[in-house]
């Protein structure tokens, strides 16, 4: 059997697997232990390391690769043995008479070649605009090179410089990074003029490409290479091969490119991300391969919270005894990227930190995310509930998620209406938040070249105000104007919204010095995002306090009022806080 085969094979199957469908294993730290099965002990002292591919008893001194476990355990030729592990991943055997070759080597060099030219060009006069989006996002230098990021200049050079390296137009079609245009006879880089993501597989080869447009144009902010034979988006993990080579002992996904550099940046080196909106059992079980219970911190908004619930279905069809996920709240609005740059990665700690239990999540999220006033509404919370962990594989794993929900379940029936009951009076916020709503506004209106700034965090922001929100909508659509390179009509419309809100822009610069129209735009930029963040903040106060104001209704606790005097208290003091805007 040739050396090329061993070593693709080797690359291919997973030890761990290998291993635990003889031996039963048990995770320590980053490695895996268990019985050796080729002398009798009693204590665990085998122990396999899925980095490195091998491994080693400490009692009777057996060790080696994949390969030779299974020769040794299964009493099998070395060929016996390799052809076993192809068999169980599905890789055909090469012919005796050939020379084994991978399939793809031609494809992954092609690869590795491209990865390498966008890194350059990111440091030509071409990547300058690519450059400053990088230090806008406070992406550090050693972070660039770390993640291999580069620039796809909007021209042919790439396929030139390809074809002079002697690949071929169909091993560049089969890189995903070229596709065909009715324009040209060359073949065409899909990715001309973004900044790029190069994405690794788990030992660290190219896979494909992310590409973050940077002009204003119509195309889609981010696109990812199509699925090729080397490419299948479901098995990827962004920033997972650095994750694995950095040591790290917790996977927290992510949602995306620059929230996984932010975070690693920030010291999170187990930060990861899937190449989409969902999440796929390749991907939770490289997760697992790393810890027994990774972290989910996606987006504090309503689609953040939304997507990690939406990944419960998949994750609960996956899990087995020892082996779940976790689930981070983030402050309402929020991203790890946008908390990280505002130097509040402390928050990020502490949501990770106290991560909740995938069944916690299951009830919480539930009861957030479907309408439960009502007896009836609640009881079919519980049913949808019931129904999803009918997927669950392991049968005593379900039967305990099963008394979980029905312990809850009961709780809810225990409540109580309150006695009578001394009730301070709670005033409302909304005045506040609308002042709040109002101060975001104006300073945009009096400082309209701060949007490209500000826009991602403008979008996210959830007003209550009518007429704050039709503002906020009317400056989007302003904005548009500007996307499509009508500054003139940018200028005209934020004019008319300037002469429609006189008395507002008043109000709110005698209160807020950095969004009065005579200071410069930077001074307006990092008071809106000071701002932006206090916000987000009083939101989450303001959802806990409706929430223990709600559980008054129904139920009354000691802790529960105790609670709401609580909220209470920190809403006044933010009050106090929000005055000396």
């Amino acid at each position: 059997m040739n050396k090329e085969f061993i070593d693709f094979l080797k690359t291919k199957a997973s030890i761990v697997d290998v291993v635990s469908q003889r031996v039963r294993l048990r995770k320590s730290g980053r490695d895996w232990f268990g019985l050796c099965p080729f002398h009798k002990e009693k204590t665990g002292s085998l122990k396999v390391d899925s980095d490195r591919g091998f491994y080693y008893c400490f009692g009777c001194g057996a060790g080696g690769d994949v390969i030779s476990f299974v020769q040794n355990f299964d009493k099998v030729s070395f060929s016996e043995a390799v052809e076993i592990i192809a068999n169980s991943y599905g890789i055909p055997l090469p012919a005796k008479e050939k020379v084994f070759a991978d399939p793809h080597k031609l494809t992954h060099d092609a690869l590795g070649e491209i990865k390498t030219w966008f890194a350059r060009q990111l440091d030509e006069p071409a990547g300058e605009n690519a450059r400053k989006y990088l230090e806008s996002r406070k992406i550090s230098r050693e972070s660039i090179e770390k993640f291999q990021l580069g620039f796809a200049p909007n021209n042919q050079e790439l396929f030139n410089h390809l074809r002079q390296q002697g690949f071929s137009d169909d091993v560049l079609l089969k890189t995903g990074t070229f596709h065909r245009s009715k324009y040209r006879a060359e073949l065409t880089c899909r990715y001309n003029g973004r900044l790029i993501f190069p994405i690794l597989n788990s030992v660290g080869k190219c896979v494909g490409f992310g590409g973050r447009i940077l002009d204003q144009t119509d195309a889609a902010k981010y696109i990812n290479s199509p699925e090729t034979e080397i490419f299948v988006k479901s098995d990827q993990l962004y920033g997972y091969f650095l994750a694995k080579r950095s040591g790290a002992r917790e996977i927290i996904l992510v949602e995306g490119y620059l929230d996984v550099i932010s975070m690693h940046q920030a010291g999170f080196d187990g930060a990861a991300a899937p190449l989409g909106t969902s999440i796929g059992e390749t991907q939770i079980n490289m997760c697992w391969n790393v810890c027994d219970n990774p972290v989910v911190s996606l987006d504090g908004d309503g689609a953040g919270i939304k997507a990690s619930y939406r990944w419960t279905d998949k994750i609960l069809s996956c899990i087995k005894a020892g082996r779940s996920f976790k689930f981070a709240k983030l402050p309402q609005g929020s991203d790890p990227d946008q908390l990280i740059a505002n130097n509040q990665s402390d928050i990020i700690r502490e949501a990770v930190k106290n991560a909740v239990p995938l069944s916690e999540w299951l009830w919480e999220g539930a009861f957030l995310l479907y309408p439960s006033e009502t007896p009836e509404q609640k009881a079919a919370v519980v049913k949808t509930l019931m129904d999803k962990i009918d997927v669950i594989p392991d049968i005593s794993v379900k039967k305990l998620y099963r008394q979980i929900i029905k312990q809850k379940e009961r709780d809810l029936y225990r409540q109580k209406f309150p006695t009578q009951v001394k009730k301070e009076n709670i005033r409302p916020i909304v005045s506040v938040r609308k002042k709040l709503e109002k101060i975001f506004v104006v300073t945009i209106i009096n400082h309209p070249y701060i949007m490209d700034r500000i826009i991602e965090s403008f979008v996210k922001l959830e007003f209550n105000d009518s007429k704050m929100q039709n503002l906020k909508s009317r400056l989007l659509n302003c904005y548009e104007n500007y996307l499509n390179g009508d500054v003139e009509k940018y200028v005209a419309g934020i004019a008319l919204l300037k002469s429609e809100s006189a008395a507002d822009i008043k109000d709110v610069e005698l209160h807020a010095k950095f969004a009065a129209a005579d200071v410069s735009d930077e001074e307006a930029a990092e008071g809106w995002f000071n701002l932006a963040n206090k916000y987000s903040a009083d939101h989450l106060i303001a959802a806990d306090l409706q929430t223990a104001a709600s559980s008054l209704k129904s139920t009354f606790s000691e802790n529960d009022w105790q609670r709401l005097k609580a909220l209470k208290h920190e809403i006044i003091l933010g009050r106090a806080q929000k005055r000396e805007i």
